[in-house]
């Protein structure tokens, strides 16, 4: 179907959203967003085919944008995804484009000005270099002023605010979670009972030097002979796995260290795992604290990015300072060896999960925004859930 077709038949506004080569919880999240507003707006995507958001939904036909050069460097490589979305934004004419990480938005927010259409960008994390977060701030790049940013932790606003982006143009919006999925899970946990002689230590996360994880593999080799029957599981691939399984190898970790790979099944493979641990170096608002909470696991993680906004250390979980292997492996040695700690843990950080980071909740907040930034009239239901720019 044309395009242009497609967005009159429907009658409901249009959205773009524009994503470059992604994994983990960028990739989830706009995953989420996809299901949610195909139901009621003409939505296109441009990404990279090996993304794997294209998967999420039927996209009609002329709906869909692989977009292989995100990839390229350079100058050129710029100019050419640059001009190819403005053809695209004048083909699908859409109400809003909504831009996930630096990378798409430094040629997304130029074609969104050059079209005339609202720009909005999600900020998932903090940029891999100072200069991303300047360009933005400083104005060089043209629509970056104009656009709004979603934050999805109050810390990355404040990072964001500290760069220089106006504070009326920066939202909070926390990420959220089907706590439903994970029901089962937590309510078989709850009414078992905490088995000291055989806990399993278990993280879900991209083998990347962000996460930490080698912290985790040094921590493991200080509990080992604390706790011989402890096993340590890690859902999760990535460039850095090959190092990482050396390091096992080194620390003489082969029998209780697991790599289990990418998990389809993240519910029932939280089921088996006592004690969470994220050891990340810098986060912005990881689903998988927010996935274990709900599964009913205890968390142990680092006091950095937006986790405290996710747990309150001592109520909800355990934090620690990021790359302190000490304080990592005393945090998971308290919770093996006490069993009413981890349960009151656990329990409280269920019950915060699904009060707080329901992912209706977030979806609600997105839609007050789309209709916000497009102009569109919003509902009393919908302005109830608002999330006023520069916080939540």
């Amino acid at each position: 179907m044309d395009p242009e077709r497609a967005g009159r038949v429907a009658g409901k506004g249009k959205l773009f959203y524009l994503i470059g080569p992604a994994a983990g919880g960028m990739r989830s999240h706009l995953q989420q967003l996809l299901r949610r507003f195909s139901r009621d707006h003409t939505v296109y995507l441009g990404a990279p085919p090996e993304n794997g958001c294209a998967g999420t939904v039927s996209f009609p036909e002329g709906s869909f944008f692989e977009l292989p050069f995100l990839e390229k460097g350079g100058p050129a490589g710029v100019w050419h995804s640059y001009r190819s979305l403005c053809r695209m934004l004048r083909l699908t004419r859409p109400s809003l484009m909504h831009i996930h990480g630096f990378r798409a938005a430094l040629f997304g927010l130029p074609a969104a000005r050059r079209a005339r259409v609202p720009a909005l960008v999600t900020v998932h994390g903090r940029p891999a270099h100072r200069f991303w977060m300047d360009i933005f701030a400083a104005g060089r790049l043209p629509g970056a002023r104009e656009a709004h940013y979603v934050a999805v932790s109050r810390s990355l606003a404040a990072e964001l605010a500290y760069g220089g982006i106006p504070a009326e143009q920066i939202s909070v919006i926390h990420n959220g979670i089907e706590p439903a999925l994970f029901e089962s899970t937590a309510a078989e946990r709850f009414s078992g009972r905490w088995r000291m002689d055989r806990i399993t230590v278990g993280t879900a996360a991209r083998c990347t030097p962000r996460k930490g994880l080698p912290y985790l593999v040094e921590a493991a080799a200080v509990l080992a002979p604390l706790f011989p029957q402890m096993r340590f599981l890690l859902f999760g691939d990535g460039p850095d796995r090959p190092a990482l399984e050396k390091l096992v190898q080194q620390r003489g970790l082969n029998g209780c260290f697991s790599f289990c790979g990418c998990s389809a099944d993240l519910p029932r493979q939280l089921a088996g795992v006592d004690i969470f641990v994220l050891p990340s170096l810098t986060e912005g608002c990881p689903l998988t604290i927010l996935e274990a909470s709900a599964a009913g696991c205890a968390v142990v993680a680092s006091r950095t990015g937006g986790i405290p906004e996710l747990i309150t250390g001592g109520e909800h979980g355990l934090l620690v300072p990021p790359a302190d292997i000490g304080a990592l492996a005393r945090a998971i040695a308290a919770l093996a060896r006490d069993p009413a700690l981890a349960r009151r843990l656990s329990r409280a950080g269920c019950e915060r999960v699904r009060k707080r980071f329901d992912q209706e909740l977030m979806l609600s907040r997105t839609a007050f925004l789309y209709r916000r930034l497009a102009g569109e009239p919003f509902s009393r239901k919908a302005a109830a859930a608002a999330v006023p720019p520069g916080g939540c």
